[in-house]
């Protein structure tokens, strides 16, 4: 005898409702108890705590911060998150090709990109001719003074991955006309001036076409160790040129495909936290020949990013340099052995300097609007002591701040206004701001001057009548404006 249809159909309803009732409850038992073990998610997240009431008050209540940071905890909190957002990301990266990982875009044939790279290639970045005109100058006058010390000054240009792949940029960047970059610039500057400069983005370029091995693996950011072997050959050979010492130069033996990776290799797609990795061509793995020993006495210094780190772990610098010393960002120190030497803050930088045979500032194409993060300006202070313009050093802070950087060019957009008259916008203001925190700072004709400029241009009245009187007298408008400023400094401090 068959089963009652309507009973049936009660218990179907009856099971699914359990079923439900289990997929919103299992998650919190889950969160209180961690009865089954959750693989940690890949990246940096900043834990802000457990959801608490201990911090409601009627005024973060009634503003809606409670409501909005209890959510926040909440979420992170909950029991299979961990899980479930790796289920969110495969499903968008199979379905629609998109990454959830921040900073990380997925281009052509599967490319995965940090996105800062293409902002950077594309001119998004672009700092403005004026900092690339004087960096240059700055560098070009170190450059001459270690040489007369008996000492070299080199920019070693690493490639980046959107330089040396255009043909994989993601849709959205595929832009017939894209801006001025900062490598553009800073290239043809350097150049003009006479800094010595290695251009390896130009030598991966022009073999990456004919080469059967990945230079950038197709989830990383970073050069392959094999490409990075083929860059420290180059680099070598150079450095051979222009100091008249013979470096060792790394000999790639045994080259065979691999289909095993190692870190960095697969750095973008671990960031991306996908249940399934990405499948990638084979890249090479190889064995590395020295045939000879370092140069004795030759003490290097290297400043630079994380493309240094291939190279430390394939133990090419102790091989080629014998004594160095990597400070990364101008931060943190690590030796030729890969033993930490503590920050950069602590050493007393003219003995540093001085010591060194050999100065490298090693810097890929996402940092080029950073360049060097102020090591540059160190070095040029260091031997050129006197005035420095304090517009021109807060300009320089904000485009090695990261977090401070990206919203200038957040505003640049917004506003309308170019990326480089923003940072100067704000660099004015922060000027202001020390100069009203610490007046005891700026004793110069010129910073005091440039203050009252500053004071008139944020009074529209003011500048109204500065307008008003440049017609009048027949000057442009930033002439009277100077002319004013002047005026106002006399008044107060006398024309000494």
């Amino acid at each position: 005898m068959g089963k009652n249809p309507e009973s049936l159909d009660r218990h179907v309803k009856q099971f699914v409702f359990f079923v439900l009732m289990a997929l919103m409850v299992m998650p919190a038992i889950q969160a209180r108890f961690s009865l089954l073990p959750e693989k940690p998610l890949n990246g940096a997240f900043q834990d802000a705590g457990k959801p608490s009431f201990q911090e409601f008050t009627r005024r973060s209540w009634l503003n809606g911060s409670f409501q909005e940071e209890f959510n926040n905890r909440l979420e992170h909190h909950i029991g299979f998150r961990n899980p479930l957002v790796r289920i969110n990301n495969q499903l968008d990266f199979s379905l629609f090709n998109k990454s959830n990982a921040e900073g990380v875009i997925v281009g052509e044939d599967l490319e995965l990109f940090e996105e800062d790279y293409l902002k950077e290639a594309t001119g998004i970045y672009y700092a403005g001719d004026s900092v690339w005109i004087r960096k240059a100058a700055q560098l070009k006058a170190v450059q001459d003074t270690l040489q007369s010390m008996g000492k070299h000054l080199a920019v070693i240009l690493e490639p980046g991955k959107a330089e040396i792949y255009p043909e994989k940029w993601p849709r959205k960047y595929h832009n017939p006309e894209p801006g001025i970059s900062n490598y553009e610039t800073m290239l043809r500057q350097f150049q003009q001036e006479g800094v010595n400069i290695l251009d390896l983005n130009a030598y991966f370029r022009s073999i990456c076409s004919n080469d059967p091995y990945p230079l950038f693996p197709q989830c990383g950011t970073h050069w392959s160790y094999y490409g990075a072997a083929l860059a420290a050959d180059t680099t070598m050979a150079y450095l051979s040129r222009l100091t008249g010492k013979s470096f060792p130069k790394p000999v790639i033996t045994r080259l065979r495909p691999g289909d095993t990776i190692r870190h960095p290799d697969y750095d973008i797609g671990l960031a991306m936290n996908l249940i399934f990795p990405v499948r990638q061509p084979a890249t090479a793995w190889f064995d590395l020949k020295f045939e000879q020993q370092a140069p004795s006495g030759t003490s290097v210094l290297i400043v630079g990013d994380s493309f240094y780190f291939n190279w430390l772990n394939d133990n090419i610098p102790a091989r080629t340099f014998g004594s160095c010393d990597f400070w990364y960002y101008n931060k943190n120190i690590t030796r030729c052995d890969y033993t930490e030497g503590g920050r950069v803050q602590d050493l007393e930088f003219r003995q540093e300097v001085i010591k060194r045979d050999i100065i490298l500032i090693m810097i890929t194409g996402r940092f080029h609007h950073a360049f060097a993060w102020n090591f540059d300006e160190e070095l040029y202070n260091l031997f050129f002591p006197g005035y420095v313009d304090p517009v021109w050093k807060f300009s320089n802070d904000i485009r090695i701040y990261e977090d401070g950087f990206r919203r200038m060019v957040k505003e640049s957009t917004e506003s309308g206004i170019s990326l480089p008259d923003r940072i100067n916008q704000e660099a004015e203001y922060l000027f202001y701001q020390d100069y009203k925190a610490h007046p005891e700072k700026y004793t110069e004709r010129r910073d005091l001057i440039r203050l009252y400029e500053l004071g008139i241009r944020g009074t529209p009245e003011w500048m109204e009548k500065i307008r008003e009187k440049a017609k009048i007298n027949g000057i442009t408008v930033e002439e009277q404006l100077r002319q004013d400023a002047e005026w106002l400094y006399n008044e107060k401090y006398g024309k000494s």
